[in-house]
């Protein structure tokens, strides 16, 4: 949270590639803290810069595409947001499991590995922008003051489209993150399934997910899909907590991945569409992921309390149901935003 409203100031006042070559840099110094010292202090500062860092591309790398379409005219596409979920979740599988082997073969190696790819990547980021003839870009408004900036965070408040994106966010980050916390409890730990398999296998999940809904696209309305998928979810998770079969319990699992990978491609279409003609389009999302954490953050501490409270992981199922249907809060909203 620390990073995320500075990053998009940032971000808008003096170029987005140049943000996300920073973002790159102080990851990947605090990868090299994790690995030279092993104390408290050490690791605490080391996990503050990596916030620090994951906050500071929160969203700018959609900004910059945004910003790319309507310099050469193209309208928001979604196929387009859906191609770039299906490469961020490969690449992901791929990094993943490079990591668990070298996890195998030492446990700092797959530190130096990510360590050695961030210190590269502006590199990579200047060569590719060169080869494509693209240009760094950023907000139009210059020398901004601090009630200027206030005043923008007030317009903010008053669109619906910041709504439905912090409603879209919110239920789909907090509904997500019993599943991204504890998979590897419950599937590994409790049921005994494979470790490297059900990673495999659960991200295998996600790029078909978003496979299907690059494929779904051109015949459903994008509105209507998001219904059916948050629908869909909250299905497979109400039934998941009733489930005891560990084979039927993996599969649903399974579903589950699949539904969000497609939800990743809805909301990060969404997004895209949102944004398009905003001017500070990078403050816009880093003020939305900011309140989004606060409340993710909450979520948290809410769920902790549950569970003691049932004594059973299962319940968070249920809880994740209902943190899903917040998604559909967005629903008349994004009816009459249309309108």
């Amino acid at each position: 949270m620390l990073g995320l409203l500075p990053a998009g100031y940032l971000s808008d006042r003096i170029g987005r590639l140049k943000i996300l070559n920073l973002s790159a840099i102080v990851i990947s110094f605090s990868f090299l803290l994790l690995i030279l010292f092993r104390n408290f202090i050490s690791f605490s500062f080391a996990e503050l810069l990596y916030g620090i860092g994951l906050a500071l591309n929160s969203g700018i790398l959609l900004s910059y595409v945004t910003d790319l379409q309507e310099q050469n005219k193209v309208v928001p596409d979604s196929k387009l947001m859906g191609r770039q979920v299906i490469i961020l979740n490969l690449t992901t599988l791929i990094g993943g499991n490079i990591g668990t082997y070298l996890f195998n073969i030492n446990n700092t190696l797959p530190i130096w590995f990510a360590l050695v790819g961030l210190a590269i990547y502006p590199v990579f980021v200047v060569c590719l922008v060169k080869s494509f003839s693209f240009t760094d870009n950023k907000a139009d408004e210059e020398n901004m003051t601090l009630v200027d900036n206030i005043k923008i965070f007030k317009k903010f408040l008053q669109k619906r489209k910041f709504w439905i994106l912090l409603l879209l966010n919110v239920g789909y980050d907090c509904g997500t993150q019993f599943i991204l916390i504890y998979w590897s409890i419950i599937y590994v730990d409790k049921l005994h399934f494979n470790l490297s398999l059900v990673y495999t296998l659960f991200m295998g999940a996600l790029i078909l997910g978003s496979v299907a809904f690059n494929k779904l696209i051109d015949g459903i309305n994008n509105l209507v899909l998001v219904v059916v998928s948050t629908g869909c979810m909250i299905t497979l998770l109400i039934l998941s907590s009733y489930l005891t079969d560990r084979y039927l319990l993996l599969l649903f699992f399974l579903l589950i991945e699949l539904i969000m990978g497609m939800m990743s491609g809805q909301i990060s279409s969404m997004s895209n569409i949102a944004i398009y003609g905003e001017t500070n389009k990078s403050l816009m999302l880093s003020f939305v992921s900011f309140l989004t954490e606060i409340l993710v953050s909450v979520s948290l501490f809410f769920n902790d309390s549950v569970m003691k409270l049932f004594n059973d992981l299962k319940i968070m199922y249920i809880v994740s149901a209902i943190y899903f249907g917040i998604i559909l809060l967005s629903i008349p909203l994004w009816k009459k935003t249309k309108q």
